[in-house]
């Protein structure tokens, strides 16, 4: 599947329903530009957009969610163990 966007005066790009419905994206696209040619992806979510009981586990800088998952249960793992001690 090819498309081809125009670029307003602005910079601004609109991508197409069919486009976004292909991606599975409602609000974020990442681009990745490597030597002049753009890679579109959907973004994977990141620690930022965490909240509640992980929040004192992530890190200040962006890991994906994934990582960070790992992280908290690592650490969590580690406190119970310490209560049990």
């Amino acid at each position: 599947m090819e498309y081809i966007l125009k670029v307003s005066p602005k910079g601004q790009v609109t991508f197409p329903k069919k486009l976004r419905d292909a991606l599975e994206v409602k609000d974020l696209i990442e681009v990745e530009i490597k030597d002049r040619k753009a890679i579109v992806r959907k973004p994977e979510p990141v620690t930022d957009d965490l909240a509640g009981c992980f929040k004192k586990y992530t890190l200040k800088k962006k890991f994906t969610a994934d990582e960070d998952l790992e992280k908290a249960v690592e650490i969590t793992a580690h406190e119970i163990a310490k209560k049990d001690n």
